[in-house]
């Protein structure tokens, strides 16, 4: 069964609204409810740590606040704790004049412990004790430098982690790892060096927070921020990446592409009510349409899954060509059980839709949470409101999505008395008809022979044109 899910249309006035808030003060939730609610309030520090096999390792330190009206468990030794993942983003332009945004890099999770109780989200009157405690109290926050968010040892796969309510087993999964690059944040040096890329291009980093209480508060909608940076150094001794400007607090990386490019168009979906379901299933997709000097079209689109355990294997958009087709996904690391395989993509005839799918196996580099796809292709058919498809990994179900798509492009009827095919019946075509009188070659009504009755059909579509 296939059902339609409508997006809330976000544009620059929700993501100025995120602009609004400073790494000092994070913008208050509505706390009717006494609910806590955790958020990365600030991306406050970068270590680099070495490169291997042309893959350089970063960790990003993030400070969580719990602007909700209740305390949240801390507890190391238990999965009563948050998880932390790191990602890193590029926006570029492209050669025809588009942008796409592409997510460069991941981490493993960081796993939560000792709450401090300070004051980034704002007086903290309300702490869970003093010093390193098992409770973070409300209006209060809890710092870790990227040293603690790059401890290999402390970090644990993504795929064990149920985001959508917040679970994941204890202790978590611990295979071994690489040195100075397993589990970290792992970014191709060459996707950092701007050297590659003639046109705009600029970087982001991004922490995502995960914990069972905010889940089941359903509050898992604004766990996500993102903040600038800016590349340094040479890709021999690795890059170095240096915070810029501000974090954007509840604000997942996609709208970085709209911060660089506002005609990006982002939408907001959900697959369920929270309050309902119980599961928190919210993800966004960016899209950009650019006509290019061919008079073809140039579609950009991005899946962002916040929170959806669910994960998306299939992407597909209505269509009847394409060429230039693309897509970029993140790669898995460090034995976490995931492929890094490509999608499949290329028109698929019998549903007509540009179509994306991931593997089936269990080992699917799906679109899980807290991760983006980017897709591209060129068309010649223009921009109109349509539907797209999403393929949901874990329970094999399709649904359609509101969003831009390429309009319906009409087949082309021909004239039944243009024979030369340049779509216009003319004299061209009663040349051929007498200059092949007699013979097979100016047949037309298919009897092996060019006579009066081709002559007739070329003569009754005189000046017709192709539709």
């Amino acid at each position: 069964m296939k059902i339609t899910i409508a997006g809330t249309l976000l544009g620059c006035t929700a993501l100025m609204l995120g602009h609004l808030n400073s790494d000092a003060v994070a913008s208050r939730g509505d706390s009717t409810g006494c609910n806590p609610d955790v958020i990365v309030g600030s991306l406050h520090n970068i270590t680099k740590y070495g490169i291997v096999g042309g893959i350089s390792a970063y960790a990003v330190g993030t400070t969580s606040c719990n602007q909700g009206c209740d305390y949240l468990i801390w507890e190391q030794n238990s999965n009563l704790h948050p998880t932390i993942g790191q990602n890193a983003y590029m926006v570029r332009e492209l050669e025809n004049g588009c942008t796409r945004i592409e997510q460069i890099g991941m981490s493993w999770l960081k796993h939560g412990f000792c709450a401090l109780q300070q004051q980034l989200c704002g007086p903290c009157d309300n702490p869970g004790g003093f010093g390193c405690t098992d409770i973070l109290g409300w209006n209060c926050s809890d710092p870790y430098d990227s040293y603690f968010n790059g401890q290999q040892n402390n970090l644990g796969p993504r795929p064990e982690v149920n985001a959508s309510i917040g679970s994941f087993p204890w202790p978590f999964t611990s295979p071994a790892y690489p040195q100075t690059i397993g589990r970290r944040l792992q970014i191709q040096n060459s996707l950092l060096d701007e050297d590659n890329y003639p046109g705009l291009v600029r970087y982001f980093v991004e922490g995502h927070y995960v914990h069972p209480e905010d889940a089941a508060a359903c509050m898992s909608y604004n766990n996500a921020s993102y903040r600038p940076v800016e590349i340094s150094g040479s890709g021999n001794n690795g890059y170095n990446i240096n915070l810029t400007e501000t974090t954007r607090q509840m604000q997942p990386a996609i709208f970085a592409w709209q911060e660089v490019d506002p005609s990006v168009e982002i939408r907001e979906y959900t697959l369920s009510d929270c309050a309902q379901s119980g599961r928190n299933e919210t993800f966004f997709i960016g899209s950009k349409v650019c006509q290019l000097d061919n008079g073809r079209y140039h579609y950009e689109y991005a899946v962002y899954n916040l929170d959806c355990d669910v994960s998306f294997s299939k992407f597909g958009v209505p269509a009847n060509d394409a060429d230039n087709i693309y897509q970029f996904y993140p790669k898995y690391h460090s034995g976490d059980g995931v492929s890094v395989s490509r999608w499949s993509q290329g028109i698929e005839e019998s549903m007509g839709m540009m179509m994306w799918r991931s593997k089936t196996s269990s080992d699917a580099n799906a679109i899980m949470y807290n991760s983006m796809h980017t897709f591209s292709f060129d068309s010649n058919a223009e921009p109109t409101e349509g539907q797209a498809m999403l393929g949901l990994f874990k329970s094999s179900e399709d649904i359609n999505i509101d969003l831009v798509v390429p309009s319906p492009v009409d087949p082309i009827v021909p004239c039944d008395g243009d024979i030369d095919g340049n779509c216009v019946v003319n004299g061209q075509d009663l040349a051929y008809v007498l200059g092949n009188w007699g013979s097979e070659l100016g047949d037309i009504n298919g009897d092996a022979l060019t006579n009066g009755q081709d002559l007739a059909i070329v003569l009754a579509d005189w000046d017709c044109t192709c539709q």
